[in-house]
Parts: structure tokens; C-alpha cells; sequence
């Protein structure tokens, strides 16, 4: 690799006149990296590279895919015909067996595109074989507009010809002297992918849907939480793009649960925020949270479709595809509705006033606060999950075999409450231990879960198949096999609701319970003297739509 100031037409001049060459064609060509939103093939340290010669026209495309971790060496190639999107959109290959478990649902973006002219060079020798060849690569990235930016460093490229390898070395020492060449200069596949990263602007793993902060336990509460709600609302404009363009699924479900947990936070983390200001972004979210809900039901569905197939017997499986015809004939209408909210002025002007009380300064120290803004936010923690366990062993110890449905509603909704307070606050307590009791919490969320979806997805069936047979999009087979799948469900729910006793007993063990009160036990004399004010203190109720609410 060349400093990028050096010319490749001078590379080319300078070899020309130090080696017996030929000149081949100049092979323009395009290299795209191509990777999910959220850099889930970085993460797993390969590299996924479509190349393609001549024009975007040209079905000559090929797959490479790079193993970061051994210098973006090519472990693997693949021939393909169309624009990579979707794991289902490539053919069988030995790319595909290596993309689908990690990509799994999400789509391939390009993250840099280059143009790449390669000057290729023969060496001859006194019979004007062709003993060695030489490639000078110019490659020169393209902006999202299309425009070409500044060249990167030219690369060479010297390859040995079967039979006369001993020529290699003496064309390498040549080289070396002529066009000053050391192991500095020596480049690695990876190498191209990062400067073209870095040349449009990305930062590969720059984004992550996980919560990350870094919180200062003596840091006032009223701070920390609008240090929260800031990365919240980072991640929800980060996925509204996707969203819009209906890229893929994810996009809304990312955007989903930073709403729920906005909703949540601002509920949960009490006394730090004015009454009034709590109230209008609540119903401000919550008006979020329900206009996108509808699409993301669709999506459940859909993605679902193959294992609910597969869950009837095998004589009534093609009898349910209307039901997923009947679906996609409603996708776009969805779509339809759900761009028109995330464009709505009611939604830009929740984005301004959002972002414009998410900057505003705190209120200085002599000015009335709200009862928990000054205090340490390390004391708010404790006591808000201290508080919001005590209602999870309330209501989980009150329900027996005889409680309704709605008691494990309840109990669900305060353990997610429960469960994002954790989250938010993980960085002030060891990491072994919060995340170990998270995970209890998680398991106790997936039981209720799956309790609380089996029936919402079974009503959502009936629904469905009393909508289709009024259409006249569904016969007798289709709405036997619909009934069959909501059979399988209630059976599934009856199994969740029996497990839900020795899940919830697991939760409130004795070793957990001593867990809780060591990591979250009260701290006398930390705090600062609390400011009087009237408190805030709304009711959280951050709802769970189908599918989205425990993959949060």
C-alpha cells in the first residue's frame, strides 16, 4: 500500500520502465461491504464483501466473505444474481451457511461502496512468457449521494505464474529498489475495509439497541435520568429511518421498546421531573406506542408464520396459507398508516419538545426541585427497586390456582417495570451480581410472557378467521386449521400457567431474596437533603404489544 499521494499511473510508469511488461485492460470494477444496522457480522469479526465488475448491471457479482480475525483472509466465496438482502434472498452457498446465523432476520445494508480501477501488468520474460503478474489497485469510495471522494492509497498486488515462481522473488527485489518498497508498506485484506469504513464516515459497532450507561452514584438523580432518556431517544431516532422504509422488522421493534422503556422510565424513576412534564410525555409516548402497534402484531405474525405451520399436523399445514395471505393483503395498509404517524406533525412536534426539555439545563441548586432531583442517584435506585420488588413478591405470593389471567397481567407488568429499573441503574452495582438477578427476572418474564402471548395470539386468531370467513377469504380447511392453531396455543398457555408456580418460587427463593436486599439495601446519611416540592408520582403502565414486549 502507497502513501496517498502517490499516483497509479506513475506505479505503472516506474514498473514499465524497470521490468520487461505487457499492459493489460484496465478492470473497473465495484466493492460494496455490506453488513446489518446493528453490525451484527462485525460483532461476530467477519467482514462481508460484494464485488462486482463493471456496472451494477453486470450479473458477474461475487460474495466474499472475510474472517477479521486472521487479516480479512476470504474463507469463503459465493456466486450470486441479485442485490443481497434478506438471507432467503441468496442462493444455497457456502456465503449463505455462514450469513444466516448471524444475521438471522435483520437485512444487509451497504455500509461503503468503492469504485475500483485494477492496471494489471505482466511480466515477460526473454520469450515473452508471462512469468509474473502485477495489479495496482486505485479504489475511491462513493458517498450515499453518489459522489466519488478522495482516492485511498493504491494498492499493489504481485502474483506469482505456475512454473515460474522463482521469477517472484527477483521481481519483488526489483520492485523493491525501484519503486522503494518495505514491510511497512505490506497491507492486509482488512485493511481496505476499514479505510472505506472510515472514509464515508462509519464506525462499525457504533450502534447497539443495549443499555450501556455509565452512571456516578453520587451523580443528582434528575441528571442521571435525563442521561438515560437521552441514549433512549438516541436509539428511537436512530431506528425511525429503518422504520419508515420498512428495511426490516427490527427497525420498529427497536424503536417499540426504547418507547416502552422512555414510558418506563419516566414513571419508575420517581420525584426527579415536574408533575405536569412527566404527564404530557407519558401521553405523548403512550400515543406512540400504540400507533405503532398494529404493524408490529404483523410482523410477529409473519416472521412466526413458518413455526406456527409447522405446529399443526403435517395434513393440515398448507390449509393455514390463506391466513398468511390474508396478512400480507393488510401489510401495506399497516405501512401505509404507520408512516403517516411517524410523519405526522403531532409526532415531529413529540420529537422537538422532547429533545428540547432533554437539553434543557437542570434547575439551578437555590430553585424549587421536585423531592428526588438533588438527591444521589444511587439512593433513587435503591429505593425504586427496593419499592418495585416489594410489589413483585406481593403480587406473585397472592396468586393461587384460582387467580384470574389478569393477576399474572399485573404481576407481568411490574416485574418488565422491575426489570428495566435493573437495567438502567446496572452500571452502579457489581456486574456479576445485577446481571445474575436480572436473569432471574428475565426467567419469571419469559413464563408470564409467553402465558399472557398464547392468549393474545389465540383471540387475535379468532379474530382474524371471523374477519376472513365475512371476507370470503377462508374455507372450511383453512378455518378448521386456524382452530387447530388456537387449540395448540391454549394448550401451550394451560402448560406456562402451570409452570408459573415453581418459576415464581425460583424467583422468590431465599438465596434470591438475600441477593436483592445485600445489592439494594439502604443507605443511611448518602443523600442530600431533599428539596420540598410536590412530588410526581404517576402510575406506570408502559402496555406490551404482541411479540416485541420481552425481546426488549
Amino acid at each position: 500500500m502507497f502513501s496517498p499521494e502517490t499516483d497509479p499511473s506513475e506505479i505503472v510508469t516506474t514498473i514499465g520502465s524497470t521490468l520487461h511488461c505487457a499492459t493489460d485492460a484496465t478492470v473497473e470494477s465495484i466493492c460494496r461491504y455490506l453488513d446489518s444496522f446493528e453490525w451484527n457480522l462485525y460483532l461476530a469479526g467477519a467482514a462481508l464483501e460484494e464485488r462486482m465488475s463493471g456496472t451494477l448491471a453486470n450479473t458477474g457479482r461475487e460474495l466474499r466473505w472475510l474472517d477479521l480475525g486472521n487479516h480479512g483472509a476470504v474463507v469463503a466465496r459465493q456466486m450470486i444474481a441479485v442485490d443481497p438482502d434478506f438471507v432467503e434472498s441468496l442462493p444455497e452457498g457456502p456465503v449463505r451457511g455462514l450469513l444466516a446465523p448471524v444475521l438471522g432476520i435483520r437485512r444487509l445494508l451497504p455500509m461503503a461502496e468503492l469504485r475500483i480501477c485494477t492496471h494489471g501488468l505482466r511480466v515477460l520474460n526473454d520469450d515473452d512468457k508471462t512469468v509474473v503478474r502485477i495489479l495496482i489497485e486505485e479504489s475511491r469510495p462513493i458517498d450515499a449521494a453518489g459522489h466519488r471522494l478522495q482516492a485511498l492509497p493504491a494498492r499493489l498486488f504481485i502474483q506469482p505464474v505456475r512454473g515460474y515462481e522463482r521469477k517472484l522473488e527477483a521481481t519483488i527485489q526489483r520492485l523493491q529498489s525501484s519503486l522503494g518498497l518495505h514491510s511497512g508498506m505490506l497491507c492486509e485484506p482488512a485493511t481496505l475495509f476499514q479505510q472505506a469504513l472510515a472514509s464515508v464516515g462509519r464506525r462499525p459497532g457504533s450502534y447497539s439497541s443495549k443499555l450501556a450507561y455509565q452512571l456516578d452514584p453520587q451523580q443528582p438523580a434528575d441528571a442521571a435520568a435525563k442521561q438515560i432518556l437521552r441514549g433512549l431517544f438516541d436509539t428511537l431516532e436512530a431506528n425511525i429511518d429503518g422504520t419508515l422504509h420498512n428495511l426490516d422488522s427490527e427497525f420498529l421493534h427497536d424503536l417499540r421498546v426504547a418507547t416502552r422503556r422512555t414510558r418506563s422510565a419516566l414513571a419508575q424513576i420517581k420525584g426527579v421531573f415536574p408533575p405536569a412534564v412527566v404527564d404530557e410525555f407519558k401521553a405523548g409516548f403512550a400515543w406512540l406506542q400504540q400507533v405503532t402497534g398494529p404493524m408490529r402484531d404483523l410482523d410477529v405474525y409473519l416472521l412466526d408464520f413458518p413455526n406456527l405451520r409447522e405446529s399443526l399436523p403435517e395434513s393440515m399445514r398448507d390449509d393455514l396459507e390463506p391466513l398468511r395471505d390474508w396478512l400480507r393483503g393488510h401489510y401495506a395498509e399497516q405501512q401505509t398508516k404507520l408512516v403517516e404517524a411517524l410523519e405526522s406533525p403531532q409526532f415531529r412536534a413529540l420529537r422537538e419538545d422532547w429533545r428540547a426539555f432533554l437539553e434543557m439545563p437542570n434547575s439551578p441548586s437555590l430553585a424549587p426541585a421536585p423531592r428526588n432531583a438533588r438527591r444521589s442517584i444511587k439512593s433513587v435506585a435503591d429505593s425504586g427497586i427496593r419499592s418495585m420488588l416489594k410489589r413483585v413478591r406481593r403480587e406473585g405470593r397472592a396468586i393461587t390456582d384460582a387467580s384470574p389471567a389478569e393477576e399474572l397481567h399485573e404481576l407481568r407488568k411490574s416485574c418488565k417495570k422491575l426489570r428495566y429499573l435493573m437495567e438502567f441503574f446496572e452500571s452502579l452495582y457489581p456486574a456479576d451480581e445485577i446481571r445474575g438477578l436480572i436473569k432471574q427476572c428475565k426467567i419469571l418474564l419469559d413464563n408470564l410472557g409467553s402465558f399472557q402471548d398464547l392468549q393474545v395470539q389465540a383471540d387475535h386468531l379468532r379474530d382474524s378467521a371471523r374477519h376472513m370467513q365475512a371476507e370470503g377469504a377462508a374455507d372450511t380447511a383453512t378455518l378448521l386449521s386456524i382452530g387447530a392453531l388456537v387449540k395448540t396455543m391454549l394448550d401451550q398457555q394451560v402448560q406456562a400457567r402451570k409452570a408459573f408456580t415453581d418459576t415464581f418460587t425460583t424467583f422468590d427463593s431465599a438465596a434470591n431474596r438475600a441477593a436483592f436486599k445485600r445489592l439494594f439495601a439502604a443507605a443511611a446519611g448518602t443523600d442530600a437533603k431533599p428539596t420540598p416540592s410536590t412530588d410526581c408520582n404517576p402510575a406506570g403502565n408502559p402496555d406490551s404489544n404482541l411479540g416485541d414486549a420481552n425481546q426488549a
